[in-house]
């Protein structure tokens, strides 16, 4: 996992509150989902990029000045650590 985070928050606020969400489902098992939140950001940016794990792929996120977005294209899937691959489960 790759993971990247800086931030510079208002330690005076505990302000946070969703604006906007809208995901869709690309494949069987792709997702893509944009968010907007209102927060106690001042400057942040956040980059995670996961290819194992539970909803693994590529999130994005930057704020500025009290507002996030948000964009991530992950897997719907679990990640079964057990077996080191996709959990499986029986309908």
């Amino acid at each position: 996992m790759i993971n990247f985070d800086f931030n510079i928050s208002n330690p005076f606020s505990s302000r946070w509150g969703t604006l906007f969400v809208s995901s869709k489902k690309i494949t069987i098992h792709k997702a893509i989902e944009a968010n907007l939140y209102k927060t106690n950001a001042i400057v942040s940016i956040n980059l995670r990029i996961s290819i194992k794990g539970d909803h693994a792929g590529i999130q994005l996120t930057g704020g500025l000045l009290g507002y996030e977005v948000e964009l991530h294209f992950y897997d719907t899937r679990h990640w079964d650590y057990e077996n080191n691959s996709w959990a499986t489960y029986d309908r």
